[in-house]
């Protein structure tokens, strides 16, 4: 083997300064961690779930030409999807239901947030049952069953925690269109979009 030349020198991190660097991650990391807010990124990942499950079954709807029910099932918290094949809006032995659970920590309501006029005050305010749970129905066309909406918010948020109330979010849906908007409540009002 040959010597490297004098204008070519090998370069490298010796094993001290890389534990050095993993020492000085390791500290960063236990210093963020702990301010991190995942229950605030749990919420909106929750809403997204629920708004492009809502969006996906009204596709199915036209795609396939046969209704497809979204219930909302509070206790699981989940949405149960029904892909009604003979558009009879009950659950028949021959029919697909698919079910979507919301992260532990994400439940169906507002807590403490003001409700919006386009919603109401309830969790869900859809008010056709199917299998004994309130759902909205996509149609051929796409339109839903009726106008409605469904409020997200987090377990610490539901306990009364005063700085978790911007944990609370909206999903207003169209009838005619069976279009979703979002809506974010930042402790006072409410406002549009993520």
């Amino acid at each position: 083997m040959t010597p490297p030349s004098p204008g070519r020198t090998r370069r490298g991190f010796t094993l001290i300064e890389l534990m050095v660097v993993v020492v000085m991650i390791s500290i960063l990391i236990a210093i963020v961690a702990p301010r991190v807010d995942y229950q605030h990124f749990q919420i909106d990942g929750g809403m997204q779930a629920v708004a492009t499950t809502l969006m996906a079954a009204q596709r199915e709807a036209v795609a396939k030409q046969h209704n497809v029910a979204v219930m909302f099932d509070t206790a699981g918290p989940s949405l149960r999807i029904l892909y009604d094949l003979d558009n009879d809006n009950a659950v028949d032995a021959d029919e697909r239901i698919r079910v979507l659970t919301l992260e532990r920590q994400v439940r169906f309501g507002r807590a403490s947030a003001t409700p919006l006029a386009a919603i109401g005050a309830n969790p869900i305010s859809f008010t056709r049952q199917v299998n004994a749970l309130p759902a909205v129905i996509f149609h051929r066309n796409g339109s839903a069953s009726e106008a409605g909406g469904v409020y997200l918010t987090s377990v610490r948020a539901q306990s009364g925690t005063a700085a978790a109330q911007h944990d609370t979010r909206a999903l207003e849906l169209m009838r005619a269109t069976g279009r979703p908007e979002w809506y974010r409540y930042n402790g006072s009002t409410w406002t549009r979009g993520f």
